[in-house]
Formats: C-alpha cells, sequence, structure tokens
C-alpha cells in the first residue's frame, strides 16, 4: 500500500514538473499594430488572439501612438514576470517613421525616396530596441520582431499604389535585417497576411487611408488573421 503510494507520488511530480517545463507565457509590446486599440483593444490584438489559440497564458503591454524609446518603460511594467515568460512579440516603429504620414506622401506626393530613407536611417534604432527587449528576459526565451502588414489596396485603386507596397516591402526587409542582427526571430509570413483582403477590397482586413480613427490600420478581421498567422508560426517552432 505505502509502495503504491509513493509510486502515484512520484508520477504527479513527474507530472507537474513536465507541465512546468511545458507552460507558455506570451509578452506582447510594442505600439497599436500590437494593441489593436482603436479596433477593440487588447481583447481582439494579435497576441491575445495567438495565445488564446496556442492555450499559452499572455500579457500585453503594448500602447497605442508610442515609439521605439517606450519599449523600456514596457519592460518594466513586466519586471516581475518576465522569468516566467518563455515568448515575446513586438511589433514599433511605425511612429517613428510616421507610418501613416508615409503613406499619405507617397500617395498625394510621390515622395517614395524620401520614406524610404526614414525607413533605413531607422535600422539602428531598432536594432538596439530588440537588443534591449533580448537582455531583459531569460536566455532561454524567443523574441520575434513582427512586421507591419502590407494593406495596400491593389488594382491601382490609389496614386502611387506600386510605391505604397514597395515602402511596405523596404520596410519589413530592413525590419527583419535588424532583427537578424540583433539575434531575434522575425516572422515574416504576417506581412502578407491579408492578401486578397487589402484595403478597398470587398472584405478588407484594415481600414482605410482616411479613416477617422484607425487609418492604415488592421480592424478586428485583421488582428484575428495576424494572430493566427502568429499562432502558426509559433505552433511550429
Amino acid at each position: 500500500m505505502l509502495a503504491a503510494f509513493f509510486a502515484l507520488l512520484l508520477c504527479q511530480l513527474i507530472v507537474g514538473s513536465y507541465q512546468q517545463q511545458t507552460a507558455k507565457f506570451l509578452i506582447g509590446l510594442g505600439d497599436s499594430a500590437t494593441a489593436a486599440g482603436t479596433a477593440g483593444g487588447y481583447p481582439v490584438s494579435y497576441p491575445i488572439v495567438a495565445a488564446n489559440l496556442l492555450g499559452w497564458s499572455v500579457r500585453n503591454v503594448a500602447r497605442d501612438g508610442v515609439k521605439m524609446s517606450a519599449i523600456a518603460g514596457q519592460l518594466n511594467s513586466v519586471k516581475p514576470i518576465l522569468s516566467n515568460v518563455t515568448h515575446v512579440v513586438v511589433t514599433i516603429g511605425g511612429n517613428d517613421m510616421g507610418l501613416v504620414g508615409a503613406f499619405n506622401q507617397i500617395i498625394t506626393k510621390n515622395n517614395y525616396t524620401a520614406v524610404a530613407a526614414k525607413v533605413t536611417g531607422l535600422k539602428p534604432n531598432w536594432i538596439s530596441t530588440y537588443k534591449s527587449i533580448k537582455a531583459a528576459v531569460l536566455p532561454t526565451t524567443k523574441v520575434y520582431a513582427i512586421p507591419y502588414v502590407d494593406v495596400v489596396s491593389t488594382g491601382n485603386k490609389i496614386p502611387n499604389e506600386a510605391d505604397a507596397h514597395r515602402l511596405v516591402k523596404h520596410l519589413s526587409e530592413t525590419v527583419k535585417e535588424a532583427a537578424t542582427v540583433a539575434g531575434i526571430g522575425f516572422i515574416e509570413a504576417v506581412t502578407t497576411a491579408f492578401a486578397g483582403h487589402e484595403i478597398f477590397s470587398v472584405d478588407p482586413y484594415a481600414d482605410d487611408y482616411f479613416h477617422p480613427k484607425n487609418a492604415v490600420h488592421a480592424n478586428k478581421k485583421g488582428y484575428a488573421r495576424v494572430g493566427e498567422v502568429v499562432a502558426n508560426y509559433l505552433r511550429s517552432e
């Protein structure tokens, strides 16, 4: 009887240890692309969607309108739990480069060269930001840069549409390069996640260029799609 008791206890300890080792905890950092502010906030944001699909614990501390300099404060806000975090996702930099304004510059002034140069110039900032995240978490924690989605319409519905797509591609490639230098991951599939559902499509996953509150940002369907893409990638890792 005693032997059976100890055998059961040992089994419970092994199971408990396994559960602790396999428990996943995802943290979301960044700007409105991570926070989903005007589209419904944290409940519809891609980190929450992804974690729910994966059955992981999650905390999203991203904030609308912030720049890369805000990441230090976001990390500090979750400092007590960073030792439990297994995965971090971050989308940041759009406000540093003025992404919405950049689209307007391209559409109305055909000014791709200037806005592309601004993206290129921010590469060192992305590198240092990603390195700061990596330094704040455990060595075993996986950190991923999540790019901005290409929400731009297709079919020449706006002036200089090709250059608007070109800007998103350049932005994505620059973020990817910065992530590589910083030694973190990059989920490239997010960039094209809205294919067939761009602005002005029959079923758009983002609000248009002139939306009063959510211009060129994902809507609820869009954040759900990004969350799905992120979850699929993390599941495969």
